[in-house]
């Protein structure tokens, strides 16, 4: 009886937390709604709750979402997934299926979130569920629609317009809303108008303010591509308000560009400027937030890591004394008996040499276990000091670029024609500077998770252009000429983000050590099974007594370069370290006064064989 009502009061207190997780969620605190759910799921798995723990990682799962730990939360759902499953509970399931379908989606993993959000609408027509289910047809033709399938995209955006309008406006209107993108894409805007029109008018007044500043600003875009230039700019005004509800500065900084862009191509600069101004400044605000998130998520998950493992450092201490404490009281226990009997006391101590014997063992397995974890530790301490290197190494020049153009606009001496100009060269920069960004971050956590490379099949000549489109604004300061002389196309398997940064830190360096009026070159050969990619620069060579410091394995050497750069040293050795690993080999030639050559090793890849068409993809076509 008191068990039972002990279990009852468990039962009770972890209702509490999930409601008290529910409210937090509901007004933003995401880190106190993270705590009470997990306290919640806690308490249930106590209370052997099968069905109250499954409802609490479920809550979890989006709470995570909303904080942005999309790798947490996937595992959260599918640890909840496998609880609902047992229950025998199709809605629960559902539930989590329509979840991790938006998840896949958001990081581009269409077979996936096809796949998941499937099975969430056979579970939501199996209970009838038509708001739900309108839901799940809405996901599946929006990311057919990304992947430009726009027949099926339709197939499925009608299927839900049906299936919603007769009791949901809102999942009608959002219906209306992907039908009009499929049309915009496929070039019908005057349909797509319609169906931007209509979405209008069925969308609920109480709706949140991202879902109208979208409708306008598609609505917008297709006026623009009739040459509605007047309609245009009106629509990109409402946006423009229902942005500025939202409080979301990257919406409001996507209208922004889009009346800046609009102003430009009608002829009023002056107008574009000031949006364009407003856009620097979002973006400032939206770049700093977006990269302190990350960098506080990955700084997270390794305090978090750390924790983990010096509380089994504590547990492996612990369990060490007691082993140490049951062979001492062994060893008395052997010796109290052997004052009695002699032949008992021989036997004791061969019973206790052999336990002795165990113990050792245990030790030895313990001790070599608390070793490995030691380095494990050491490795993650490293892979976050490498991260923020490579973070600061590679951010100055288009920091640098930013701040010249800023200093340009503040000063007023900027004509028209070299803003724009020096705009889309930012612009491009600044993409490039984010995709690398994103790379390093994901490198990094991959890093801290395992330490293998992925291997994939990759042009190295499309990797060569991307990077030397992100090294030319630094090549054009110093008059250095660059060339591309790989061949079209050059395969290799390799790990993408690891042979962007070779090919980033060796053109780097080339042009760092290059003086003004010189050239740097990119040659590849074929050398049996591997290709021997070589980075010449006319530079000013390295002198042969350091010739063992360049590519040493102790600390970091580093120059100034010819316009008095400067660099962390750690460059050559990420570069060694990313050949190495990937199967090949780094070398260097030089000479001093007539510039130095890096070349390295890649295995060949074999050219993908054509892939057939499906003949569901055709029937489909045939059928939209």
């Amino acid at each position: 009886m008191a068990l039972l009502r002990a279990a009852t009061s468990v039962g009770k207190q972890a209702v509490s937390h999930r409601l008290i997780g529910s409210a937090h969620q509901e007004l933003g605190s995401f880190n106190q709604a993270a705590y009470h759910f997990r306290r919640a799921l806690h308490l249930d798995q106590q209370a052997h709750d099968q069905a109250g723990a499954a409802a609490d990682g479920l809550c979890l799962g989006n709470t995570l979402c909303s904080q942005g730990d999309t790798s947490q939360a996937r595992l959260v759902y599918q640890v909840a997934l496998r609880a609902f499953t047992r229950l025998g509970s199709s809605r629960g399931v559902a539930q989590v299926e329509s979840r991790l379908g938006s998840l896949f989606a958001q990081q581009r993993k269409w077979e996936k979130a096809l796949a998941s959000q499937s099975r969430a609408l056979q579970g939501w027509l199996q209970h009838r569920d038509s708001a739900s289910a309108a839901a799940a047809l809405h996901a599946i033709g929006s990311v057919y629609c990304q992947q430009g399938a726009y027949s099926r995209a339709l197939f499925y955006l009608r299927g839900a317009r049906q299936m919603a309008a007769a009791t949901d406006s809102l999942r009608h209107s959002e219906s209306l809303m992907g039908i009009g993108k499929v049309y915009l894409a496929v070039g019908n805007y005057e349909a797509a108008l319609g169906s931007f029109r209509q979405a209008a008018r069925l969308a609920p007044t109480v709706a949140a303010a991202e879902a109208p500043a979208q409708l306008y600003h598609l609505m917008a875009a297709a006026y623009d591509s009739m040459g509605q230039f007047e309609a245009a700019e009106q629509a990109l005004h409402k946006a423009l308000v229902m942005a500025r509800h939202s409080s979301s500065q990257a919406l409001l900084g996507q209208e922004y560009r889009a009346l800046a862009e609009l102003y430009r191509r009608t002829g009023r600069y002056q107008k574009s400027l000031a949006a364009l101004t407003r856009v620097a400044s979002l973006q400032d605000s939206v770049f700093a937030q977006e990269r302190s998130a990350q960098v506080a998520e990955l700084q997270t998950r390794y305090e978090t890591e750390k924790k983990e493992r010096e509380i089994q450092l504590l547990i492996k201490d612990r369990q060490i004394q007691d082993a140490t404490l049951r062979r001492q009281t062994l060893l008395r226990n052997a010796l109290a008996a052997g004052a009695l009997l002699l032949l008992i006391i021989v036997g004791v101590l061969y019973r206790g040499r052999q336990q002795q014997s165990r113990i050792n063992k245990l030790l030895e397995r313990k001790n070599a276990a608390i070793s490995w974890q030691k380095e494990e530790l050491g490795r993650l301490n490293r892979t976050k000091d490498t991260l923020f290197s490579i973070i600061s190494h590679d951010l100055r020049s288009p920091l640098s670029s930013l701040y010249s153009l800023l200093t340009l606009l503040n000063m007023g001496s900027l004509p028209p024609e070299r803003l724009a100009l020096h705009s889309a060269r930012l612009t491009q920069g600044l993409n490039s500077t984010l995709q690398l960004l994103d790379n390093l971050l994901n490198w990094s956590a991959a890093q801290i998770k395992d330490d293998k490379i992925r291997p994939e099949r990759l042009r190295l000549d499309v990797l060569a252009e991307e990077t030397l489109a992100l090294l030319l604004s630094d090549a054009e300061r110093k008059n250095i000429l660059l060339q591309n002389h790989l061949p079209i196309p050059t395969l290799v398997r390799a790990d993408v983000n690891m042979v962007r940064l070779i090919l980033r830190n060796l053109l780097g360096n080339a042009i760092k050590f290059t003086p003004e009026g010189g050239s740097v070159t990119l040659t590849a050969a074929l050398q049996g099974a591997s290709w021997s990619v070589a980075v010449h620069d006319t530079g000013i060579g390295i002198p042969a007594a350091d010739f063992s410091q360049v590519l040493g394995s102790n600390a970091p050497f580093t120059t100034l370069g010819t316009a008095q750069e400067k660099g962390t040293g750690l460059g050559l050795q990420l570069c060694k370290d990313f050949v190495e690993r990937n199967g090949g080999q780094l070398t260097f030639t030089s000479r001093v006064g007539q510039g130095t050559t890096f070349a390295f090793t890649l295995p060949v890849a074999a050219p993908a064989a054509p892939e057939p068409t499906p003949a569901l993809a055709t029937a489909a076509a045939a059928a939209g």
